[in-house]
């Protein structure tokens, strides 16, 4: 499965390496609808990130959707946001938008 759109001949060597790799969060959270899922299944959302989130009102994946969303699915916007609001580090910022950018382009 590569998490870009274009097709593997056109992809850099680099961008091979780092599609190739799939985390199991990130496979499990792609391989079903979202429903009500806690936002803590998001990829790159760990325990402490997640508590932050609940307490800004981001409980559900669906809702952290929602914001990815409402910012255009501008990721650099979206990792902003999630650093600046939510203490996220970059990497987590990062895969949090991956995430929910494959998630959109799975399911919408």
């Amino acid at each position: 499965m590569y998490l870009s759109h274009q097709s593997p001949a056109t992809e850099s060597p680099s961008t091979l390496r780092m599609t190739n790799y799939i985390s199991t969060k990130l496979r499990t959270f792609l391989g079903e609808p979202m429903g009500e899922k806690c936002v803590a299944f998001v990829d790159g959302v760990d325990k402490d990130l997640a508590i932050i989130l609940m307490g800004y009102g981001f409980d559900k994946a669906y809702v952290l959707l929602g914001q990815f969303l409402l910012m255009h699915k501008k990721e650099d916007d979206f990792q902003m946001w999630l650093m600046l609001r939510c203490g996220a580090t970059q990497q987590e910022a990062q895969k949090i938008s991956v995430c929910l950018r494959e998630w959109c382009s799975t399911f919408i």
